[in-house]
């Protein structure tokens, strides 16, 4: 059996588990987040797990459901897991849409944080 490195499955536990708590309950996200995390939401900047978890849970729907496609894993030469999404994710009752998401993550006190976050949805405009 060929068994994934350490740091993918580092990382596809914490993808599950994020997506499974933000799909669930936004406002129990801030565990995920330090002080200094930072999140980076359509070109929005935010500072802190206060922050970060009070943008995340004014967001202006009732309900999501993601879909995590692919996502890629690699360790970082400073002992921290480079996490990237693809993905689709259906809000309320508006269409299903394409997502990217990379998380950069640390263990602190044995547990891994989201240091930074990046969130784009893949929306095209040709015009």
């Amino acid at each position: 059996m060929n068994e994934k490195p350490l740091w993918e499955q580092i990382g596809s536990s914490f993808v599950e588990h994020y997506y499974q708590i933000f799909d669930t309950d936004r406002s129990r996200l801030a565990p995920l987040y330090i002080e200094t995390s930072c999140l980076s939401w359509e070109a929005q900047q935010f500072q802190g797990k206060d922050a970060i978890v009070e943008k995340l849970t004014s967001l202006p729907f009732a309900k999501i459901l993601h879909l995590v496609t692919a996502q890629d894993h690699q360790p970082t030469p400073d002992n921290c897991i480079l996490s990237m999404v693809v993905g689709q994710l259906k809000v309320d009752e508006d269409p299903v849409m394409g997502f990217h998401q990379v998380f950069l993550l640390k263990s602190i006190n044995e547990a891994w944080i989201c240091t930074n976050d990046v969130f784009r949805l893949s929306l095209h405009n040709f015009s």
